[in-house]
Parts: structure tokens; sequence; C-alpha cells
């Protein structure tokens, strides 16, 4: 696989005094309204009138995946706001209230989730429940885990397994096991959810293997290092442009190096992502005479998208769609 290294200057920490200053706040602030449903959950109960059981997700996919298996049960929302991108992004002290009364917490794990070690270790949470979405999953050694500070404090693992629908059935049935442990009563209704969610998941990989098993090309250009486990599950090359952190400072020569090796396998499209600034893989297309289209990590989503109600499976059709345009599949 061809890989690219790169530095970033980004830090990913949590204050400490945060959480002990929104423990001892008096007053409940209201959560940001751009987070996915939080309008609808209750705030000074655990559970809510219908005794459903509150969950946060750590960002989109995640959010997607419990969202299905809790269904009428559970009360999910996005603990990343609309718009975000979730490597950088640190919780306010209005995020971090708006916590009380959540039972579980799913994150994603190998340093995705930058604030999540201070919030298990500050024993403030003792209610809560932390699920790793990415247990008992074989993760891959980041390429370029340099870049991204917290991802390497974790032992430099690539964090995105969602991006493998297949490895994205074991994170659902992690998120499965954890609600069926916090609601037991409700045990089958969570399995008859988790078995509907997965076999959608296995009609995706049908779907990209059918899609890619006839194309002209082998290598895609992406924006960022997000499709490791991707690439090995469908025998696709990636060459990434910015390297496991998608807004880390670039150098010129891995730029040139990018370039030359677009050229080198007479690349068409460059691809971009939906929460980044496009002018970097803008000048990149420029220069190898390509075009742009836009190749999702599905870290996250945009506020038309939200009310468009795009979904997981959906971000990943429309991957799928612009990757057959730039492998030239038949």
């Amino acid at each position: 696989m061809d890989m690219l290294f790169v530095k970033s200057g980004k830090s990913a920490s949590i204050i400490g005094g945060i959480i002990a200053s929104v423990i001892i706040a008096v007053v409940v602030v209201s959560m940001n309204a751009n987070i996915f449903d939080q309008s609808k959950i209750s705030q000074n109960s655990v559970t809510s009138v219908n005794s459903k059981i509150k969950v946060a997700a750590s960002f989109f996919p995640l959010y997607e995946f419990a969202k299905n298996v809790g269904g009428d049960k559970a009360e999910v929302y996005s603990f990343l706001p609309i718009g975000n991108e979730p490597h950088s992004w640190e919780p306010s002290i209005q995020q971090i209230e708006a916590l009380k009364g959540t039972q579980l917490f799913i994150y994603n794990g190998a340093g995705m989730e930058a604030y999540i070690s201070k919030f298990m270790s500050s024993g403030e949470f003792s209610n809560m429940t932390f699920v790793k979405a990415t247990e008992s999953i074989t993760l891959l050694k980041a390429d370029s885990a340099e870049d991204d500070k917290e991802i390497l404090a974790q032992g430099g693992m690539d964090p995105h397994v969602w991006n493998d629908p297949i490895l994205a059935e074991q994170e659902v049935t992690n998120i499965k096991n954890a609600m069926e442990k916090a609601d037991p009563k409700n045990t089958q209704y969570y399995e008859d959810n988790a078995n509907t969610y997965i076999a959608k998941l296995t009609a995706l990989d049908n779907s990209i293997k059918s899609g890619l098993s006839n194309c002209k090309k082998d290598t895609f250009v992406s924006f960022h290092n997000a499709f490791n486990y991707f690439s090995n599950r469908y025998g696709v090359h990636d060459v990434w442009i910015t390297g496991i952190a998608p807004e880390a400072d670039v150098p010129p020569q891995d730029i040139q190096k990018v370039i030359q090796i677009a050229k080198e396998k007479d690349v068409k499209i460059v691809f971009s992502e939906d929460l980044v600034d496009p002018r970097l893989a803008n000048t990149l297309a420029d220069e190898v005479g390509a075009k742009v289209l836009v190749l999702s990590p599905l870290e996250g989503i945009n506020e038309t998208e939200q009310q468009q109600g795009l979904t997981y499976l959906d971000k990943w059709n429309q991957n799928l769609h612009n990757l057959r345009t730039a492998l030239q599949c038949q």
C-alpha cells in the first residue's frame, strides 16, 4: 500500500478542570441544539417516562449503529455536534453537563475520542457504562499515527474500522450486548434489531464486492488515511494526502509524492471530504489534471444531510458510486 506520513500540531486533550467544574454546577444547561435528537433527551432522569435507556454515541457511525439497535427502547443521541470532524473535537462544559442521566456511552476507542480517558478516570461518571465498540476487533497499525498525538498515545492503531462493513457488524454486536445488559427485559428486541441491521451491513458488503469486481484501476487518492480496513477488505490501494488526521499540516514534499503517484497511476479522480476544506484536494487535482469528488470517511454529516435523513448506509452507497467512477469500474 502507498503511504504518506505527516505531522500534526494539534492536541486533543481535555482540561482536567472542566469535569470538576461541570460536576459542581447547579444550573442545568441545555445541550447544543445541533446535536442529533438532543431535544428529545430527558435531562433529569436516568430513564424517560417511557423507561427508555439513554444512550450517547461518540460520533456518527456509532450513533447510527446504536439507533438501529436501540429502536423504540432507547433514546440515542450523538455526543458530537452535527458538522464537526471528530479527530480534533473537544466537548464543551454544556455538552459534558448534558451527559447527566446517560446510562451507556458508546465510543470507538483506539484514540478516536481524545476526551474519553479523562472521563473514565475522573470517577464522576460512575453511573454510566462506557462501551468500547471496537472490543474484540483486531486493529491495524496506523501508518501515519505520528500526526495524531492521541492515536499515538493509545498505541498507534488505526481507529477507522467502521469503513469495513464486516467489522462494523462486530461493532453493532458489541453495542447490542451492552444494551441487553443495561435493559435485560428487552433482550430479544435488541437481538432482533441487531440481526436486521447486520443483514443490511452484509448486503452492503456484497454490493461493494460486486461493484468493485470489474475495474480498470485499483488505486484511489483519498483525503486522509481513513480507508485501510476498507482497502484491505476489498483489494484496492489507497494513497492518502493528509495522514490519519484530516486537518494535519502537509509538508510540500508529501504533496509532491502524492502527485507523483497519481501521475504514475493515471489517477483521474482526487477525493475530498465532506467536513474539511476542499482547497488542498482541488490544488492537487489541478496538478495532475484530475476532477474532485467526495469520498466520505463517515465520521460525521453536515446539516443538509441531517435534514435529508441520510444514514450510514446511504453515505456508503454514495461512496461506492464515486469509487466506481474513480476506479473506472464496469
